[in-house]
């Protein structure tokens, strides 16, 4: 059985997002392992030269007691959301300090795992910063599952993927049709456009039969909206997202992808700015 990571911000505040994601693995027919990496060192204001050594002793201490009581803390929420959802979807737990991307990148590979899942720091603010989570979204070799803080799980009925006609598209699709392999959910493949041009038609034209021959999915239609020189693109997307009750919008990691090549660099994190739903950040096939 495939399995979900689930990475952790804070384990006090925890259970809202654990429950979304026992909801969600319960419905995919999935397993989760829960991760927890902790790095902050934080020395007392009177450590010296020659008090260093008892200090970083103590500290230590101290940190191993808190990734105890953190791994409890977790543990009993994953004990009382299983009970919860009736389902025990968790297969393990992995506590420990470092750096959350090496411990997320180690875990990946070890458990064999398909996508991670975050949840974001807070409403807005959050994605305006450097933050751990872009770099997850950077770094991470797997599909990443962002859910707005505090959001409910919903069962994914309709689901937009942003997409520059590309080939490389197809198997990105393909990998999203599995994610939902009983639940059958509406896919668009939406592209945001400049141009209403006929060389743009034929190219969409080309990409439905590419989509129509190599994925014989019936709940997958194709789609172009035109955008005006000074509309926005990520909320031209949330706009869609809203109008067709959209429950995930799926991008791909900018590299030489749909939002880098026609608009900026950065402009995955714009999507996840405006974005009040999930959104599913996959990364370009090399």
């Amino acid at each position: 059985m495939k399995t979900l990571l689930a990475i952790i911000n804070e384990p006090k505040e925890s259970k809202g997002f654990i429950r979304y994601v026992a909801q969600m693995a319960t419905n995919l027919k999935v397993n989760v392992h829960v991760l927890y990496a902790y790095s902050r060192v934080e020395y007392p204001l009177n450590v010296t030269a020659n008090n260093m050594g008892q200090a970083s002793l103590e500290i230590h201490k101290t940190m191993e007691e808190f990734l105890e009581n953190s791994k409890t803390i977790l543990q009993r929420y994953m004990n009382e959301l299983s009970a919860e959802v009736s389902n025990n979807v968790f297969t393990g737990i992995t506590v420990e300090i470092g750096g959350t991307e090496v411990s997320a990148e180690k875990v990946i590979n070890d458990k064999n795992i398909e996508m991670a899942v975050i949840e974001s720091r807070a409403e807005a603010s959050f994605w305006s910063q450097t933050s751990s989570n872009m770099d997850l979204i950077r770094e991470l070799k797997c599909p990443v599952w962002i859910i707005p803080k505090g959001d409910v799980y919903r069962p994914i009925k309709n689901i937009v993927y942003a997409t520059d006609y590309n080939e490389e598209d197809v198997s990105n699709l393909s990998k999203l049709i599995h994610l939902f392999p009983h639940l059958m959910p509406n896919i668009t493949a939406l592209h945001i456009t400049d141009s209403g041009d006929f060389n743009n038609r034929i190219k969409k034209a080309g990409f439905k039969e590419m989509i129509q021959e190599k994925l014989p999915y019936a709940n997958l239609i194709v789609k172009a909206i035109h955008r005006e020189n000074d509309d926005d693109v990520a909320q031209l997307l949330a706009d869609f997202a809203e109008t067709n009750q959209t429950d995930l919008a799926v991008v791909l990691k900018q590299n030489k992808s749909f939002f880098a090549r026609l608009f900026k660099e950065n402009h995955t994190k714009e999507i996840l700015e405006k974005s009040e739903i999930p959104v599913l950040v996959f990364h370009e096939t090399k």
